[in-house]
């Protein structure tokens, strides 16, 4: 097997693998509990953020409401120990960083951001209670259940490139979570038949056929999130699925974020909010047979001031007949570029570095840049620039109270960093039209992107933009892309479609109920890489839901 039929990756089912790891995985928490409960009070109450005790606490999941809130916070400098660039946060340190921002007598804080948190506080009221308690954890459970519909006037659930003519997708959900001294883990479910229309995946089937019941013809439901992660001080074990992005939130990562759908892995983190080495590892068994894939990840952070965070971090896919886990490839600690193979490795290997910089309260600057086939296997070593993805981002957080503005530029070459559908289509197909990225989910591009946030009320939030894009013909679906190092053109290659974004975005969220839209208009040239005038379109979704919390 060649190199490039190793790049990314699909619906996971690496069952042995992830078996160990689950024993792994109990043993330590088993351990770890152990450890917490013997442990002296001084040695509990000690916290990196030097304020109450270290408690465990499950993740608030990204597509709550906070993140656009939290976002601006963390710009305007008040939330000071969450790390700008790693989601999600959990929730109790998202609860302790609104607490501070409120104790900060050195930086009060206007009168719209104690608004704005006292509506986080209400939404993380249990973590809240038990941080202003200071009192010892003990076991809890939490939860929603969640009502509501999407409306959609395409399919694919990128706006920028509408598939599909319109539908109304009723979706229903559930959200269980709890927390203990040393251990913490969440199950969403959801239901909702947009997974079995999804454009990206053969016949739209984003999930597997199930037969289910006499109301329906199929059933839609997913499991969303579902984990357990042992939680010490500077140290984290996670086993099961989560949506992640390394990147700003609200912004796909370069090197992961959370517009696949996800995934089964094992994660880690060991450091603190300041510095920290993060990663993962994910079994790709989608080929059947007897040929594995393997996808493994890690980034370290240094938030070095309150005002400047920088990182570095890599990725590999690595695979074969019968090829097993290679510990050199999944070592938390070791350079995997150093540490791999030399010769004869087939692996698919990324390098990436960003940087976060508030040079004073008004503006904050962001950049990230990654290399793709800095190891090419069996293709060989040749002269010539690999490919690869670059972001920059502007933010003026503070333009007036309610207001912020921002900035963001990427380039995304002809990468082949993706998903993979499996065997049949892979092989037998052998043509572009299905995978999704595991960060970005578009290559050969341009983006340029500005947009408002303007907080109208507390709980109404409006998001007026403008999105440039320029697409060229090269496919991060292509199941055989050309070689990184050959002579092609590597971004907008072919006839390049043109397009203009105008819309408005929006969010309103209540004690029972959350209510998001984007609208807006699709000005394209060059329509599906074809030459052609420019065409117009509607092009927007809804969505929305009612909760009840229990």
């Amino acid at each position: 097997m060649r190199h490039r039929a190793l790049n990314g990756k699909a619906r996971c089912r690496g069952r042995r693998s992830i078996s160990l790891a689950a024993c792994i995985t109990l043993v330590l928490a088993d351990v770890a509990l152990a450890v917490q409960q013997s442990a002296p009070p001084d040695s509990q109450e000690a916290s990196p953020s030097e304020s109450g005790r270290f408690y465990s606490s499950p993740y608030l999941p990204l597509d709550s409401w906070v993140y656009a809130y939290v976002d601006v916070l963390i710009s305007r400098g008040r939330l000071k120990d969450l790390p700008p660039l790693v989601q999600p946060y959990r929730r109790i340190d998202i609860a302790r960083a609104v607490l501070e921002a409120e104790a900060d007598a050195e930086a009060p804080l206007l009168r719209q951001e104690r608004e704005w948190i006292a509506e986080i506080k209400r939404e993380l009221e249990s973590e809240v209670s038990l941080l202003e308690s200071d009192d010892a954890q003990k076991l809890g459970f939490g939860g929603e259940f969640k009502a509501g519909f999407s409306a959609v006037s395409q399919l694919h659930r990128d706006l920028l490139r509408p598939t599909g003519d319109e539908h109304f997708f009723p979706t229903l959900e559930l959200d269980l979570r709890g927390d203990a001294p040393a251990v913490a883990g969440s199950l969403r479910l959801r239901w909702n038949q947009h997974y079995n229309n999804d454009p990206q995946f053969p016949g739209g089937e984003a999930i597997e056929f199930r037969a289910c019941d006499p109301i329906v013809d199929q059933c839609a439901y997913r499991v969303e999130e579902a984990y357990a992660e042992v939680q010490l001080r500077y140290v984290r074990v996670f086993f099961g699925r989560m949506y992640r992005n390394w990147g700003l939130p609200g912004v796909d990562g370069l090197l992961l974020s959370d517009y696949e759908y996800s995934y089964d892995h094992i994660g880690y983190r060991f450091g603190s909010d300041r510095i920290a080495l993060t990663g993962m590892y994910a079994p790709f068994n989608d080929f059947g047979g007897d040929t594995a894939r393997h996808f493994s990840t890690h980034r370290f952070d240094w938030q070095i001031r309150d005002n400047l965070a920088i990182s570095v971090g890599e990725s590999v896919v690595y695979g074969g007949a019968n090829r097993r886990i290679e510990l050199n490839l999944t070592n938390p600690v070791a350079p995997w570029e150093i540490s791999g193979k030399p010769d004869g490795d087939e692996r698919n290997a990324l390098g990436m570095a960003e940087v976060w910089w508030r040079p004073w309260g008004d503006l904050v600057t962001y950049g990230a840049f990654l290399v793709d086939n800095t190891s090419v296997g069996d293709e060989g070593r040749q002269s010539g620039f690999p490919q690869y993805s670059a972001a920059v981002g502007l933010q003026l957080p503070a333009l007036l109270p309610t207001l912020a503005l921002r900035g963001d530029l990427t380039v995304v070459s002809s990468l082949a960093y993706r998903s993979r559908i499996g065997f049949f289509e892979y092989y037998t197909l052998g043509q572009a039209g299905y995978g999704i990225g595991l960060a970005q989910d578009k290559t050969d591009v341009i983006l340029v992107s500005l947009l408002a946030d303007w907080f109208v009320i507390p709980r109404l939030l409006l998001k007026p933009g403008l999105a440039f894009m320029w697409k060229g013909e090269d496919d991060i679906t292509d199941p055989f892309p050309d070689d990184a190092f050959g002579d092609r053109d590597k971004l907008l290659v072919g006839v390049v479609e043109n397009e203009i974004r105008p819309y408005l975005g929006g969010l309103w969220h209540g004690p029972y109920g959350t209510l998001r839209w984007d609208l807006g208009l699709n000005v394209i040239k060059n329509k599906d890489h074809e030459l052609a005038g420019w065409e117009v379109e509607f092009v927007g979704s809804v969505w929305a839901e009612a909760r009840v919390r229990f």
